[in-house]
Order: C-alpha cells, then sequence, then structure tokens
C-alpha cells in the first residue's frame, strides 16, 4: 500500500499513470494487497492476465491510475480466481522478496502471509499465514520463518501421502527424505529410498499424490519381481 501511495503522490488527479513498462504497483483489495504490473496499450478497455510474475494489467494510454484501480476492484473476483488456478496448477513460484501482505501457493490455494508479533508461533488462519514477526522484520527473516513453516509442513503433508500411495499400489511405504534441490520433484536412489521436493507443498494434493504415486512406480516394480523370484519354484 506504501508503494501505490507513492505512485499516486507522483501523479496530478485525475492524470494518466506513467506508460513505464512493467511498472509495479499494488492495489488494497479489502485487508490483502494485490500487486500488479502496469502496461499500456492501445486497446480500448482494460484486460487482465496471470503469468508466472502474477497479474499484468493492460490498460489504455489515456486511462487515469484511479480508473485503472476502479476496474481492477470491478473484477477483483475474477482476477482472484485466476491467481488461485495459477497456484494450484503450479505456474506461481514462490515470491522474490518476502513481506507483509505477500500471496504465495500452499496446497493448491493462494494464500496471504501476515506478520503478527502478538502471535506466539506461525499459524495458518483462514487462508493467511500469521507469523510471530514484528511489521519492520527483514526481508531475509521473514523468508527463513516462511520456508520454514513451509518445509515443516511438507514433512508432515507428504509423509500422510507417502504411507496412503504405498497402500494404493500395494507395496510397503519406503522411507524417505525431503529434498532441497531445485529443478526436480524427487525421485529412488539406488537403495531404494525417496526423495521428494519440498516445493510440492505448493501442489494440490492430487496433484502431489500424482507425482508421488509416478516416483513410487519403480519401488511397485521391483517389488513385484521379487515376489516372481520368490514364488519361482526351485529346480531339482
Amino acid at each position: 500500500m506504501a508503494r501505490q501511495q507513492e505512485l499516486q503522490l507522483e501523479l496530478p488527479a485525475g492524470s494518466a499513470a506513467p506508460a513505464a513498462p512493467g511498472a509495479q504497483y499494488s492495489l488494497q483489495l479489502g485487508d490483502q494487497p494485490l500487486p500488479f504490473r502496469l502496461r499500456r496499450s492501445r486497446r480500448p478497455n482494460v484486460a487482465f492476465s496471470v503469468d508466472e510474475r502474477g497479474l499484468q494489467v493492460s490498460a489504455p494510454r489515456g486511462m487515469t491510475l484511479p480508473r485503472i484501480e476502479q476496474a481492477i476492484r470491478d473484477g477483483s473476483r475474477a482476477i482472484v480466481g485466476k491467481l488461485d488456478k495459477a497456484a494450484a496448477s503450479g505456474k506461481l513460484p514462490l515470491p522474490r522478496r518476502w513481506h507483509d501482505g505477500v500471496r504465495f501457493p500452499f496446497l493448491g490455494r493462494g494464500i496471504v502471509l501476515r506478520l503478527d508479533a502478538a502471535t506466539d508461533s506461525a499459524v495458518l488462519r483462514d487462508d493467511a499465514l500469521h507469523l510471530p514477526l514484528p511489521p519492520q522484520a527483514a526481508d531475509s527473516q521473514v523468508k527463513d520463518r516462511a520456508h520454514g513453516w513451509l518445509q515443516a509442513e511438507a514433512r508432515r503433508v507428504l509423509g500422510e501421502h507417502v504411507t496412503a500411495c504405498a497402500q494404493r499400489l500395494g507395496i510397503a511405504a519406503p522411507q524417505w527424505r525431503l529434498s532441497f534441490a531445485a529443478g526436480s520433484w524427487g525421485g529412488v536412489g539406488a537403495d531404494g529410498r525417496l526423495r521428494l521436493s519440498w516445493r510440492l507443498i505448493h501442489l494440490t494434493p492430487e496433484e502431489m499424490e500424482g507425482v508421488i504415486l509416478r516416483q513410487l512406480a519403480p519401488l511397485q516394480w521391483r517389488a513385484e519381481v521379487r515376489d516372481l523370484w520368490d514364488a519361482a519354484p526351485l529346480s531339482a
């Protein structure tokens, strides 16, 4: 909201917002800030799109910032739906900067981060993660606490899904560990131990299970081969 106020102070009342490509703004929707990039175009009306960097707003060159903000408010329900859908499909990465009000994907839905010095521990309430940090906490401190909570949730949730998926495949639940490697959902080592990326916590439970089932497939095949050898009669 501070960034929005700063930008508005630079503009005379009723003037057009600057046309700098990719200019970053933030609009307060209820109790949640909505960051967006502004792009000027020749089209006669405002259009919205969501990509891996979040919300982009395309607006006519002569349209003032207050009118653009009102158009965003009018379309806020559809915009939030697009953001949540993108988060569920894994297209929204973790924020580059961690601060109060930033949104990020958790179990397929978008949640908002709140710095709440009044709470004693990290807690999720009504799609808002409250961290026990003061409003002036440094970006790195907020990031460490948020990552710590996400990784703890990943250990808990993934453990439950590994057990459930192994039962579906008719195999014993393997030993597994959380992976912090980038660019991979995980894999199975030569020792049969499963590795799963903590970033799976951003996906929906259904998408998470799909990944785990694919990772467990080699273990199912090994179990079936072992059973065949065990069942084969010994030659005389």
